[in-house]
């Protein structure tokens, strides 16, 4: 019988937040996945974020050739399937006639036609009314009453007023728990057919984290709750698809929020590079805003849509007024009308100095990454990505304020996590020929070519991640089996009869 292969993913989880929980056996099915296959941490990419980092995963590719770097476009929406510039695992190996079901991923919205399901992820339009292929599965998600993600503000999913939602947080987390049970049961369903390629994600634990990070009692009940349902999917997937090969996998790891802020603004002006080309209508609105805000009620109208949005759209004006910003994940230049020496002189000064920053109340270091954006992605897509990218320490948070003159201040945060700076997440490989012990230098671009690997099908050349052959046992039939590589025109051009040919050989085996 054929390979087949199940993913699931687990949204912000790394192995220093759940091993003490797995060593004092409150995670039994993480506890016996570990104990008989390969594990190690999960390099992510830069910037360490869902959708970066997800599609990084199921394309094999860093984001100067996928194009995704955070959520949203220049103007401000919310970036979508199409955004997405190279071919996904699920597109692969539909072409080679393999059924494939994917469940939950970000950024798979709209969702697209593939050799078997597909569920979208987070950043679905809120209130889509169908947002899975076929659309006769429709009716299965329904039946379980389904839940994309847990809905914290209609009108803003990614940024939401985060006092209102921690003074609601034992709500919340009854709608997180509720969200999680629902797609458990429909996951259940759809694994009871035969499939070669299975991936689901649960992004429930970040959201429990996000709002419980100061409460462990919480996180570990409901990470309790996880491990159960990961251990029953597991086997009601096996039931239908002996033998699978499995891998559990974060996209990147979480923290505390952090209790410094960095302002980029402040430091460029400091620097002298920052020339400031703000209307006058642009320096008077902020200093408006700042008292209007303190207003409960003109709070709540900046909350509504509308406005909100015009104020959004405002401050990306402000912040790019200036020939140099900082907008995560780095320091944008505007290199028009500058000649090439001085835009690289303007770089070679910037770096050094950020990489030598620290703190000046205690002396700790702020960044973590500070480079030139060619040295951390490669592709056509790189041009989209900051000149110098800059990520900060885990408790400081970078931000580009006229709203204050301080270098480096304290913050106070409502939720009390957050991950926009961890690099590690989870790896974890089980089944098969899969060997047991540690891996180290696992990096999330690994896992598409590994896949492709265990399912006989050719790599493209330009996937920058590696088959990882230390995951399988020596003189094993995978450990054996040489990696073979194609062109991306041979996905690209795989022919209507070719793939006709290939489903069918797949139906009668």
């Amino acid at each position: 019988m054929d390979n087949n292969v199940l993913i699931a993913g687990v949204d912000g989880a790394s192995w220093n937040f759940l091993m003490p929980w797995i060593n004092d056996g409150e995670l039994p099915a993480l506890k016996r996945l570990l104990g008989s296959g390969s594990s190690g941490d999960l390099k992510t990419v830069v910037p360490p974020l869902s959708s970066a980092a997800w599609i990084s995963m199921v394309t094999g590719k860093n984001p100067g050739k996928h194009g995704i770097y955070e959520y949203l476009d220049e103007s401000g929406r919310l970036l979508t399937s199409k955004s997405v510039k190279s071919e996904k695992v699920w597109n692969v190996l539909s072409q080679h006639g393999k059924r494939c079901c994917i469940v939950g991923v970000p950024l798979t919205y709209p969702v697209e036609a593939i050799n078997g399901y597909m569920v979208s992820g987070v950043l679905t339009p809120h209130n889509e009314k169908v947002y899975s292929y076929p659309s006769e599965i429709m009716s299965l998600l329904r039946k379980y009453d389904y839940r994309i993600s847990v809905e914290y503000e209609k009108n803003d999913p990614l940024i939401p007023d985060q006092q209102n939602v921690i003074e609601r947080r034992d709500h919340f987390l009854k709608e997180i728990y509720y969200a999680m049970e629902r797609k458990y049961l429909a996951l259940k369903e759809l694994m009871n057919e035969r499939w070669d390629f299975f991936m689901f994600v649960f992004t429930e634990t970040t959201y429990v984290k996000d709002l419980f990070w100061d409460k462990k009692e919480v996180v570990l009940e409901f990470y309790k709750k996880f491990d159960s349902y990961l251990d029953d999917l597991i086997k009601t997937y096996s039931a239908k698809n002996p033998d699978p090969y499995i891998f559990v996998v974060s996209d990147h790891g979480f923290s505390a929020s952090p209790k410094r802020s960095f302002n980029f603004r402040v430091w460029m002006n400091n620097e002298k590079i920052l020339e400031d080309k703000r209307t006058m209508l642009q320096k008077i609105v902020p200093k408006v805003y700042k008292r209007l805000i303190k207003i409960k009620l003109s709070k709540l109208l900046f909350l509504l849509p509308r406005p909100k949005i015009v104020r959004e759209s405002f401050q990306r004006r402000i912040v790019q007024s200036s020939g140099i910003y900082y907008k995560y994940p780095g320091i944008f230049i505007d290199k028009s009308g500058m000649k090439e020496d001085e835009y690289e002189g303007l770089r070679d000064k910037i770096i050094p100095r950020l990489r030598e920053m620290r703190d000046p109340a205690n002396n700790s270091k702020i960044f973590q990454i500070v480079e030139k954006r060619e040295s951390v992605y490669s592709g056509e897509n790189s041009k989209f990505a900051p000149d110098v990218v800059v990520i900060p320490m885990s408790n400081y948070a970078n931000v580009f304020s006229y709203e204050s003159d301080k270098l480096v201040e304290d913050i106070k945060l409502y939720l009390p996590g957050r991950h926009f700076s961890d690099m590690f997440g989870i790896f974890l490989a089980y089944g098969g020929s899969i060997r047991k012990g540690k891996l180290s230098g696992v990096s999330i671009l690994d896992i598409f070519p590994t896949v492709l690997h265990i399912l006989g099908i050719p790599i493209a050349k330009d996937v920058d991640g590696k088959v990882l052959t230390g995951i399988f046992k020596q003189n094993s039939g995978l450990s054996k089996q040489e990696v073979t590589y194609a062109t991306e025109k041979y996905y690209a051009n795989l022919s209507e009869k070719d793939r006709i040919r290939n489903l069918l050989k797949r139906i009668k085996t």
